[in-house]
């Protein structure tokens, strides 16, 4: 049996619902069945979809011997999927279908893959990513969406949290990449980064310091993201540091933990309940600075 996507686009929303049912699959198996999961249909996948596709390759050859994904047909996407080195990050997978390709006409600095999926395992992959962005990150930043010196700096610190998390607090290890998009509905350039592990999640590291006994996971998402509540109180800043620079930029966030998904925009969040999955995953959108062209 394989494992069908019911969309053509892997988002927050949509990866969290093929999320359930690949579950649902996995623990359903028939011991020695090998997981197939059917990614044909696939014509988008989005930072976020990027990591979870990542996260359930590893939690499914924690389950079975033999992990299948079948590739978009769409040329465009594998290409897309070459250029973020999707086949090295899912090495614990079968990969089935054409071939991965990259362009090497769009392996320059102005592929719209800002970060190809890189593990964060250890602080030199921090610095490694943190290069990476001094390479070709801070170009885009500067003349597309208008950043300052001071604001790149912000989003190299954005990113230096995320990493430092997974590896401070996750008890595990994880993946972050990053892509740059166009709305053409507002006429505005944005940048979006994934970033997720397989770890302990937010609720039960909060539980060193606090007692969340009766914190729903909604609850201990939307508590991270307060001033100095972290679980270390020598640091304190953790994502109430990357709220703050996504409220700055009119960004957004999307925090998934334990069995809720919460999208925070501005002083609004909503809370979509979902199903356990260990760790934790983020999506962050930044946008284009006011008055950038």
């Amino acid at each position: 049996m394989i494992l069908a996507l019911p969309t053509d686009k892997l988002t927050p929303r949509t990866a969290d619902e093929f999320l359930v049912e690949f579950l649902d699959y996995a623990h359903g198996a028939v011991p020695g069945q090998p997981l197939e999961v059917d990614l044909r249909p696939l014509h988008f996948i989005d930072p976020y979809g990027l990591v979870t596709l990542c996260l359930m390759a590893r939690y499914g050859d924690a389950l079975s011997s033999r992990v299948v994904f079948h590739l978009p047909e769409a040329f465009a996407l594998r290409t897309y999927l070459g250029r973020v080195r999707f086949a090295a990050a899912v090495d614990e997978v079968e990969l089935a279908g054409p071939t991965l390709i990259v362009d090497q006409e769009r392996e320059k600095e102005e592929s719209e893959a800002l970060l190809e999926i890189t593990r964060i395992e250890e602080r030199t992959d921090i610095e490694t990513v943190l290069g990476k962005i001094g390479q070709r990150v801070e170009a885009i930043l500067a003349e597309e969406l208008r950043y300052t010196e001071v604001e790149i700096n912000q989003f190299k610190n954005v990113v230096a949290e995320l990493c430092h998390n997974i590896l401070d607090h996750s008890e595990n290890w994880g993946y972050l990449t990053a892509q740059r998009y166009l709305n053409s509905r507002v006429g505005k350039k944005y940048v979006v980064i994934g970033v997720g592990d397989l770890g302990i999640g937010i609720k039960k590291s909060l539980s060193v310091r606090y007692d969340v006994a009766d914190w729903s996971h909604g609850a201990a998402i939307l508590n991270s993201l307060q001033k100095h509540f972290s679980r270390d109180a020598t640091r304190g800043l953790g994502l109430y540091i990357v709220n703050q620079i996504c409220n700055r930029y009119n960004g957004s966030l999307h925090i998934r933990s334990g069995d809720t998904r919460v999208y925070i925009r501005g002083r609004r969040h909503w809370e979509h309940a979902s199903v356990h999955f260990p760790g934790t995953q983020i999506a962050i959108a930044l946008y284009q600075r006011e008055g950038g062209e």
